[in-house]
């Protein structure tokens, strides 16, 4: 009978397999003797710290992967290991600062394991991704523990029954609690019935739609009011169902009266400027010679009968309802007030849209903005009425004058008047001639050929020519 051998089996070396097992698997391996060098390095080692096997076997340890900063206590922790023994370190887990061969930090899990008299061997793994993460969590949580408690508002979550279950510095100062008094309480133990009743319809509201909420809500405290924007958002789990509301509360008390200040003081500023005597406005002129009114009172309806709106939208429409004779002077009186940025003053008349004239003064200051354009804030006044009772007092005048005449209001004094005045007295004459001749109103006794007589002087304007009405009275006859 033939006999066949059955084939010989034998196990490979267990070096074999364990230096198989080391190269294969994806752990960081390392071996370091007593003297701190490595003398065993594998390919997931060689990935994670970028030093190949045939260049770090037989280099030291500190020298390698060990930041600089930590390479003094490493090299006396390794020092007091050899000396007192393995400790605690041997046989568990431990996260450590590394150092890659390009000079980037990592951060490195290791299980340290023993080999007596060979040093000792490690299994490491990469877990710089995950101490970063958990670093800018960290900072995170930092970042939002920080705006929580020292933020202006109010902040608060409940659950779905309303219990809290967190509230910020601003909600412990408002409303004098701690978190720890208030959490697991429902609003209701903190404020009215009625107040409490409205958020809690709010929370109801956003939960039940998932969605956002802002409302405006006033809260009592004594004998004050406040009223806070609420903002309600929900709380949701990964899977997208709610299990809270987050609440925002901005007090707006202060800001919602200083609006309702500033709107009672607008309406009175604009009553104070449409129930003035005349017209307020403001008048520009461009430095191209441009003129326009960018703001107009509510008058301008009694002065020229004109629409605020429709003098500023067409820029010369008031101004060419002045009257003819008068134009020229107003013209002049405006470029002169521009140049010399002297206070305008100016008499006329203007001829509204039904035919009627009426007679104006008007008086502004002028200012020059940065960019050369010249801005006039003044008022223009109806004075038709005082224009026609002076009308009617010259022809008083005339009727009680001993003399009256018109002269033209140039240098010399007329020799009419010179002539009413006894001649020790012309100088003093003539200076109240200038005086009129300046535009003043002048009204003076002197010394006649029969006694005491009054003279008055007023000025006024003939088409472009200046003219001085003169009216000259006996005692017992001024008007």
């Amino acid at each position: 009978m033939l006999t066949v051998d059955a084939p010989q089996t034998s196990a490979p070396p267990v070096a074999s397999v364990r230096d198989r097992a080391v190269d294969a698997t994806g752990l960081a391996f390392m071996q370091v003797d007593r003297a701190g060098l490595i003398r065993d390095w594998n390919p997931a080692a060689e990935r994670l710290f970028g030093w190949r096997r045939e260049e770090i076997l037989g280099q030291p340890l500190a020298d390698t992967i060990v930041p600089p900063a930590l390479r003094a206590a490493h090299s006396a922790g390794f020092a007091r290991r050899l000396v007192v023994g393995d400790g605690d370190a041997v046989g568990r887990r431990v996260e450590v600062p590394a150092r890659h061969r390009d000079g980037r930090e990592l951060h490195i899990s290791m299980l340290i394991d023993s080999l007596g008299a060979d040093g000792y061997a490690a299994f490491i793994s990469d877990e710089t991704d995950g101490h970063r993460a958990r670093q800018e969590l960290q900072r995170s949580n930092t970042l939002i523990s920080a705006i929580l408690q020292h933020t202006t508002a109010m902040i608060s979550a409940k659950d779905l029954d309303g219990r809290y279950l967190f509230v910020n510095g601003e909600y412990e100062r408002i409303f004098q609690v701690t978190a720890a008094d208030i959490v697991g309480r429902t609003e209701s133990e903190l404020v009215s019935a009625s107040v409490a009743a409205v958020g809690r319809a709010h929370d109801v509201a956003v939960i039940g739609t998932g969605t956002a909420k802002t409302v405006l809500e006033e809260v009592p405290f004594g004998d004050d009011i406040r009223q806070y924007v609420v903002t309600r958002v929900p709380l949701t789990d990964p899977d997208g169902s709610v299990y809270g509301v987050c609440t925002i509360a901005i007090d707006d008390t202060t800001r919602r009266r200083s609006e309702a200040a500033l709107a009672a003081g607008e309406k009175r500023f604009w009553n104070t400027v449409n129930n003035a005597p005349g017209m307020l406005y403001r008048f520009r002129m461009e430095p191209d010679g441009t003129t326009r009114f960018s703001f107009v009172s509510e008058a301008s309806r009694e002065v020229f009968h004109l629409e605020p709106q429709e003098i500023i939208a067409t820029p010369n429409r008031a101004i060419e309802t002045i009257a003819e004779e008068d134009r020229q002077s107003f013209i002049a009186s405006v470029l002169e007030s521009a140049r010399t940025l002297q206070r305008w003053e100016w008499r006329g008349s203007a001829v509204r849209r039904d035919g009627t004239r009426c007679w104006l003064y008007g008086v502004s200051r002028p200012h020059r903005e940065p960019g050369g354009a010249t801005v006039w804030d003044g008022m223009l006044l109806d004075r038709t009425r005082e224009h026609n009772t002076e009308h009617d007092l010259a022809d008083l005048v005339d009727r009680l004058a001993t003399a009256s005449f018109v002269a033209p209001a140039g240098p010399n004094l007329p020799a009419a008047l010179e002539a009413l005045v006894v001649p020790e007295e012309h100088a003093s004459l003539a200076e109240l001639w200038a005086d009129a001749v300046r535009g003043e109103r002048v009204d003076a006794t002197r010394t006649g050929a029969a006694g005491p007589v009054h003279i008055r002087l007023r000025t006024h304007r003939e088409g472009d020519d200046a003219m001085i009405a003169v009216a000259c009275f006996e005692r017992g006859r001024t008007p």
